[in-house]
């Protein structure tokens, strides 16, 4: 399954917006090392949320935060994880 493909037409994690800016946003927070990410790497696709536009600007502004570094990263992995139970329910990934 293509997970990419799989965020078109749903609804955003964060805010809930349905429209077509919702994509896959790739986890920024600190612990991207451990999912696959690093400098210019983005982290692997499972370790993603479905977010409209604002939301993922938000989350990319979030990360560049220092002060909020522990906040924003707690934040996404929950949404990351609402993503993939969301996926599981709808028999796009098999758990």
């Amino acid at each position: 399954m293509n997970l990419r493909a799989a965020a078109q037409g749903q609804r955003c994690v964060r805010c809930g917006r349905n429209d077509e800016t919702v994509v896959l946003c790739h986890y920024t927070g600190a612990r991207r090392l451990a999912f696959g990410g690093g400098l210019g790497i983005k982290v692997k696709d499972l370790a993603g949320a479905h977010m409209c536009s604002r939301c993922h600007s938000e989350m990319d502004t979030l990360s560049r935060d220092k002060e909020r570094k522990w906040e924003h990263s707690e934040e996404f992995l929950y949404l990351c994880m609402l993503t993939v139970l969301r996926l599981a329910e709808q028999g796009e990934i098999k758990c």
